[in-house]
């Protein structure tokens, strides 16, 4: 019985340990994107961990923090430079004013291209998923509600009095994808 439990043990281990599966892993998301997108969400998390008063342990590694979804019926992630750093560090990865990088890439073929690209976004991203059924890649994207600081010449948005006022003043927009570029609509 010993010898039977012991080769039927053999085998199973072996059938995980040589599987072509088993040995070979998906490439993660983060290493799909370009070069120079990579290097900008390294240098953004490094800049965040040098920041004195961020908790290190809500800077993102790897392919947290990459927000993925689809556009139509292509793969697409959204690089929000506040969700890998775990919040809005000033002189680290947002502006003086609460800005930050935000840009969505969707994958055409083999490449990665930039559809989305703005410096202006203040607060939370809401993103905003079509009803139906979840795929591995993502869900299809609805729509972004976002926040946007004052001269965003997409989504016009009002004058403050004064610039210690303006981020109360920000304009709320919808960000919609209309099949080849994303669209903006006051909210």
């Amino acid at each position: 019985m010993k010898k039977t439990l012991l080769i039927a043990t053999a085998l199973t281990t072996s059938a995980y340990t040589f599987s072509p599966g088993a040995t070979q892993e998906a490439a993660s998301l983060l290493e799909s994107l370009p070069a120079e997108v990579q290097k900008h969400i390294e240098e953004t998390r490094a800049s965040c961990r040098e920041a004195v008063d961020v908790d290190t342990l809500a800077v993102t590694s790897g392919d947290q923090g990459l927000i993925q979804f689809l556009l139509g019926n292509r793969k697409a992630v959204l690089v929000d430079d506040k969700v890998l750093c775990g919040g809005c560090y000033k002189s680290y990865n947002c502006t003086n004013r609460g800005t930050r990088d935000v840009r969505v890439y969707a994958l055409f073929g083999n490449a990665w291209r930039t559809f989305l690209e703005t410096e202006s976004i203040t607060g939370d991203i809401f993103v905003s998923y079509l009803p139906g059924k979840y795929r591995p890649e993502g869900q299809k994207l609805n729509a972004l509600v976002v926040d946007l600081f004052i001269g965003n010449k997409e989504c016009p948005t009002r004058r403050a009095p004064d610039m210690s006022s303006q981020s109360w003043e920000a304009r709320s927009c919808v960000v919609r994808w209309n099949g080849t570029k994303f669209t903006y609509k006051p909210l």
